[in-house]
């Protein structure tokens, strides 16, 4: 996996965590939403797809 493919996967994931939070929230909660995702999920993000590309 290539960078750029990571990051799509990474935003796509960012994405989704903004916007359920937000739902959740009744308001959007934009970039406190991303960092509450890059505090809580960024680190066994990186490790699974870590994990994922060295089982292929």
């Amino acid at each position: 996996m290539d960078i750029k493919e990571y990051l799509e996967i990474q935003s796509r994931e960012i994405e989704r965590h903004k916007w359920i939070e937000s739902e959740k929230a009744g308001k959007d909660l934009g970039t406190d939403a991303a960092i509450d995702w890059i505090l809580k999920y960024a680190a066994a993000f990186s490790d699974y797809l870590n994990q994922k590309e060295q089982e292929s």
